[in-house]
């Protein structure tokens, strides 16, 4: 790193070499409150002292300061932040922006930007500066599924990401700019094509209105711009930065789940069935996952419906004699509206400024009529009352596996009982309170969760929307413009674009698999393209079926699918193409497999030329076994001709 000071001495400039980036004219942005007057500001980013591997920059007003140090780490840049309150006033601080008015990269006018969606279900792909982003005209699925803090523009060549995002050329440059720990506040890179060969990128820290006490010093978290000619390196080196300090599972699970198929009409009779069919198959999972449908509301998690009524004890003990672990459903800081927890504890909530409870989204499977709420982590009862839930399925009924579900809604904006810490802290909190009574030995998943609040306390993360008995979701997509839109390609696409998470932050959690070829309106092609998405990325492996369903070859195909997961897993995975199309085709895994892929709805005849990392990994002495069509696939010496893929087909291979 090169650090080049400008003209006057006073404008900051940094240079990368190898590859050669420039970040020019920097400047900060911030808004505040005080005495319940609104501040917004924005200044040019002065440097007040220069050293050989450190810049320090000192930005604000009389009310605040705010102190930015530059680090030259050796291979990446470290930016520290630090906040002031300057008075004996109580300071409601929003977001801090750094902007980076001029980014470009040495003969370089062609750019993509790599997109990190706000939660597990939101949009996670590769946009070329000649796009935009599509923005649901719905409010309940911009709650549900994204950040209503930083909703995507809709403009072209404007782009939002949350956490990380990276920036590549047309001349194999790539720089990711990625959030740090501790993880205390949301942090969006956004950017945008200013020039022809030219980017706008703004960093910014959202605090949500967490008050700043009079005196206080804040530290708030990390920057790292990290560059390099390979993403996958460079997204690989990003990660090594921020892991958890815990040691992240070794162990893949695999399990059964009751969603896709029973929904939340699953009863008691259900679970039973679906375990002595199992006996009866001499089968076992590791994990068996009674998820949404047994509570008699949302929020009301010791109140079991007229479904089970046995309880939850029975069967939970019946899965442990069987040798497996029970799993629950959870999702610990929502409740409906038809719930007890939200008429007896109104207070429990979050709130807006009228004193309303704040919405989290709408589901009809709950309630169609309806909103459901979020609930105030930082509420002293509200911790006693998760705190019991918790304490009573993992202790008193015996279960080992959460499924911790909406997390996102305790981050949502509004008013809390403790308003000094941000709501990306609420998240954190929420997430501690649960582990700290569940113990280490409980498998935690996040789901519907905000990535980094989440690092350190979750064991396994769903990393894309859910899945379904469907390829594609016309209605959700083009009718309401849902750009996450639940379905399997979309869930296909989060799968292979967030490979880089597994076993970095946690256990990438891809979803259900589901092997029934009944009752479904998925293809054998879209079932298998499934599956190998699954198998190549090496995350962990959920069915949801009845099981009844299943045929001879099916409970086979389990076995397989179950081997070919753990020997990915013990590799890494690289998605070849994953800055060059909206959903990666080639992906490789170094265990010796590869996968590739047709997205398109029509039949394509795929040719993929052997260059960059397929060059290094493939050599025409190889062949390539397809593992499922049992055929060999000959390797050219500088392409691999894979034939005719039908629409939404696949290929696993193995590099022989």
């Amino acid at each position: 790193m090169e650090l080049v000071v400008g003209k006057n001495k006073k404008e900051l400039k940094i240079q990368l070499k190898k590859p050669d980036i420039l970040f020019d004219s920097w400047k900060i942005g911030y808004n505040y409150c005080i005495h319940n007057n609104h501040v917004n500001k924005i200044q040019p980013l002065p440097i007040t002292a220069l050293g050989k591997k450190k810049i320090t920059c000192i930005s604000g007003d009389s009310n605040i300061r705010i102190t930015v140090v530059f680090s030259d780490e050796g291979d990446y840049i470290s930016i520290k932040y630090t906040v002031d309150n300057l008075t004996d006033a109580d300071i409601v601080l929003g977001k801090i922006t750094t902007t980076i008015s001029h980014l470009s990269f040495a003969k370089s006018d062609n750019y993509q930007f790599f997109k990190n969606g706000y939660q597990s279900w939101s949009l996670t792909r590769v946009y070329s500066f000649d796009e935009k982003e599509m923005v649901s005209w719905l409010r309940c699925m911009n709650i549900l599924q994204d950040n209503p803090r930083n909703l995507p523009t809709g403009e072209t060549g404007c782009f939002n990401s949350t956490m990380f995002a990276a920036i590549g050329s047309n001349n194999n440059i790539y720089c990711c700019v990625g959030q740090g720990k501790p993880f205390n506040q949301y942090v969006y890179i956004n950017a945008k094509k200013s020039l022809p060969d030219t980017i706008a990128l703004d960093i910014i820290h959202d605090f949500c209105n967490m008050v700043v006490n009079p005196s206080a010093k804040l530290r708030t978290d990390l920057i790292y711009i990290i560059t390099g000619q390979n993403i996958n390196d460079v997204f690989e080196r990003y990660c090594n930065n921020i892991k958890p300090v815990i040691t992240v599972r070794k162990k893949v699970p695999k399990g059964w789940c009751s969603w896709y198929y029973y929904y939340t009409k699953v009863s008691e009779k259900n679970i039973y069935d679906n375990l002595e069919l199992l006996m009866s198959k001499g089968k076992r999972f590791d994990i068996f996952l009674l998820d949404d449908g047994y509570q008699t509301a949302v929020g009301d998690w010791l109140s079991f419906n007229n479904k089970f009524p046995g309880g939850l004890s029975a069967f939970s003990r019946k899965i442990r004699t069987m040798g497996m672990v029970p799993g629950i459903w959870l999702a610990p800081f929502i409740a409906s509206k038809k719930s007890l927890l939200f008429k007896e504890h109104p207070d429990w909530f979050l709130h807006d400024e009228h004193g309303e409870p704040i919405k989290a989204g709408w589901n009809p499977n709950w309630d169609i009529f309806n909103y459901f709420y979020a609930c105030d982590t930082t509420h002293p009862e509200f911790q006693e009352y998760i705190k019991k839930v918790i304490n009573t399925f993992v202790h008193e009924l015996g279960f080992g596996y959460l499924k911790l579900d909406f997390v996102y809604a305790a981050s949502l904006c509004g008013k809390a009982y403790d308003m000094n810490i941000s709501s990306a802290q609420r998240l954190k909190l929420g997430y501690s309170l649960i582990r700290d009574v569940a113990g280490e030995k409980v498998f935690i998943l996040g789901c519907g969760s905000p990535l980094s609040p989440a690092i350190g306390y979750v064991d396994g993360m769903r990393i894309g929307p859910d899945v379904a008995p469907y390829w594609m979701a016309p209605y959700r997509y083009y009718i309401t413009r849902d750009p996450h839109a639940l379905c399997t390609k979309f869930a296909i696409r989060s799968i292979l674009t967030r490979a880089q998470l597994h076993k970095n932050l946690w256990l990438n959690d891809p979803d259900c698999i589901m092997l029934r070829q009944k009752e479904t309106k998925l293809t054998i092609e879209e079932r298998m393209s499934l599956i190998n998405a699954v198998v190549i990325t090496g995350g962990m492996y959920f069915i949801s079926d009845d099981l009844a369903l299943l045929n001879n070859k099916d409970w086979k195909l389990i076995d397989i699918i179950d081997e070919l997961v753990q020997t990915c897993h013990a590799g890494k995975t690289y998605p070849v193409d994953i800055m060059e199309s909206k959903i990666p085709e080639i992906v490789y895994n170094t265990s010796g497999y590869i996968a590739f892929f047709n997205f398109a709805d029509r039949p394509r005849k795929k040719i993929v030329q052997l260059k960059g990392l397929l060059k290094k990994v493939i050599l025409p002495a190889n062949r390539l076994v397809d593992i499922w069509g049992n055929r060999d696939i000959y390797v050219y010496s500088d392409h691999i001709d894979l034939g005719e893929l039908k629409p939404h087909e696949s290929l696993l291979c193995k590099i022989m």
